[in-house]
């Protein structure tokens, strides 16, 4: 690095060793005394897994492969500044720490008024915990990138695990803002080697005006705080994403899938909007006709009774299946000697779209099922129905008469009268 970019970072440091190259630094220095490195021009470097390290410009750091006897195999790189990119639109990207904000605004205006295409970073089996990038090409390479690790060991032996930070820059990034930024980023999750973020004010700000003061520290406290709220969004996205695979396994199969899936998804729904559900085909005897897919039941209504045919469809629904809903209706009515109180085509076309793109059913399939007296309703309106249930939309009783008081042909919502 040269003695201006030293210059930049020499106010925000503590123990500054300026050395000419690292074998030059660990001939003087150990690992484990060692919080950040800040290099420039790093050719297969090593550093050590528990040290913070920024890179600004070309670089390749990665490990050496040792096996055997032998003291070194071929070096193996971890990350690299890649010089080969032909892409010259650059972006600030979404999703980084919020203190990086204003020098990534400042680096992507730079690189877009450059002559030459920026170099991007590549990383290769680095094993991170995070890889963000902050500002990226049109096809999303990085230009500059933070990456995070858990749990290093800091010193190498039995030195103590410690949770990493790097950053890597391209060459005309400057460096005193990130270096703050860097500095901030850190302090947060290891304030043992930054107890706490440099000040916001570089050596100017002690010639600010009283009102200049209170708007630095404005800007300080709101840099703090968009800080504390990107770690939260971070924070709710890794929720969301787990309770979205959750919902996955669980109620929304009623969405994606069909045969037995469906039906077992159907019939779990059913019994948390009230109803009391049997599986039909579990009980069928080996020479007996396939029976409808599930009948329910109401403990307040030991009267009532419903008969329900599942159906899953890759593409739109099949009207001749209305035939079959009947015939189960007919054997219903031979078997107990009484119509069904509802009898429900549950349908889930077009399964495998988007549910807002399906389709939805024509009057062929709303007179088809009003022929054979069942009610056709849609999957995603039984999941919609379920979902008013949870969020307290609507009560148990009023779902139950959605359904015990539908009409057929295709369902439709009734009104509050």
């Amino acid at each position: 690095m040269g003695e201006s970019q030293l210059d930049e970072i020499r106010p925000y440091c503590g123990d500054l060793r300026p050395v000419p190259s690292l074998g030059a630094y660990l001939s003087e220095f150990s690992w484990s005394e060692t919080d950040i490195v800040v290099a420039g021009g790093l050719n297969q470097a090593e550093i050590d897994a528990g040290v913070h390290v920024l890179t600004i410009g070309r670089m390749s750091l990665g490990v050496r492969q040792r096996k055997g006897k032998r003291p070194a195999e071929p070096f193996r790189e971890h990350v690299r500044m890649d010089t080969q990119n032909r892409e010259r639109e650059v972006a600030v990207a979404f999703g980084y720490p919020g203190m990086y904000s204003g020098p990534a605004e400042q680096l992507a205006k730079q690189l877009r008024e450059a002559d030459e295409p920026p170099p991007t970073v590549t990383v290769t089996g680095a094993g991170e915990l995070l890889r963000q990038p902050i500002v990226e090409t049109s096809s999303n390479h990085p230009v500059a990138l933070r990456l995070q690790w858990a749990d290093r060991v800091w010193g190498g032996g039995e030195g103590p695990t410690v949770d990493v930070v790097a950053l890597h820059l391209p060459s005309g990034a400057t460096l005193s803002p990130w270096f703050r930024a860097f500095l901030t980023d850190i302090s947060e999750f290891d304030p043992k080697r930054v107890p706490e973020p440099p000040s916001l004010f570089n050596d100017s700000s002690h010639w600010y005006t009283p009102e200049e003061d209170a708007i630095a520290g404005a800007i300080a406290e709101i840099e703090r705080e968009s800080a504390r709220l990107e770690c939260e969004r971070q924070r709710l996205e890794e929720e969301l994403a787990r309770e979205g695979s959750r919902a996955d396994v669980t109620a929304r199969r009623t969405i994606w899938e069909d045969g037995d899936e469906l039906v077992d998804a159907v019939g779990e729904m059913l019994e948390e909007m009230g109803f009391s559900v049997e599986r039909m085909d579990e009980a069928k005897q080996p020479h007996e006709a396939k029976h409808e897919d599930l009948r329910l039941t109401l403990a307040n209504q030991p009267k009532w009774e419903a008969i329900v045919e599942v159906k899953g469809y890759t593409k739109g629904i099949k009207t001749r299946d209305a035939q079959q809903v009947g015939m189960h209706r007919e054997h219903y009515i031979l078997e107990t000697g009484r119509k069904p109180g509802l009898t429900l085509w549950l349908v889930n076309p077009w399964r495998e779209m988007e549910p807002s793109d399906r389709l939805r059913p024509d009057g062929n399939v709303d007179e088809n099922a009003g022929i054979v007296g069942a009610v056709c309703m849609l999957t995603t309106d039984l999941y919609l129905l379920w979902k008013s249930l949870k969020t307290g939309d609507s009560s148990v009783d009023e779902i139950v008469r959605q359904l015990v008081e539908a009409k057929p042909g295709l369902w439709r919502l009734l009104s509050d009268s």
